[in-house]
């Protein structure tokens, strides 16, 4: 993966956060190899199909990593308009449902920039 780093299009803070938070998260950059990065690849490689956030998990292999919380990555991702849900469901590992989504054309280009 290249040296790549995108700014996110939004503050990655809850609004009750200190004033330190808001000034961190304007700053906040995607990078290759991250977290968000690998998941939003898997999203672009998943396609039309489309992906819950426990399937991107298991995918990527963040979802065998202790301490990890991918499924944060993913509702980030979401928020940021890079992946939208589809209206349908699967069943998770622990038997629930959850909500597939696929990437949009701006999670993409994104995504784009990372692979080489």
């Amino acid at each position: 993966m290249s040296d790549v780093q995108l700014e996110l299009d939004f503050i990655n803070v809850r609004t009750d956060d200190p004033k330190t938070s808001h000034e961190a998260g304007k700053s906040v950059k995607m990078r290759a190899g991250s977290q968000q990065a690998r998941l939003l690849i898997a999203y672009d490689c998943a396609s039309l199909r489309g992906l819950t956030d426990d399937e991107a998990g298991q995918i990527t292999g963040l979802g065998n990593q202790k301490g990890c919380c991918y499924w944060k990555r993913c509702s980030e991702l979401r928020q940021a308009g890079y992946i939208v849900p589809t209206g349908e469901t699967r069943l998770s590992q622990a038997n629930e449902q959850q909500r597939v989504c696929v990437i949009t054309l701006l999670g993409r280009t994104v995504a784009g920039g990372f692979v080489s």
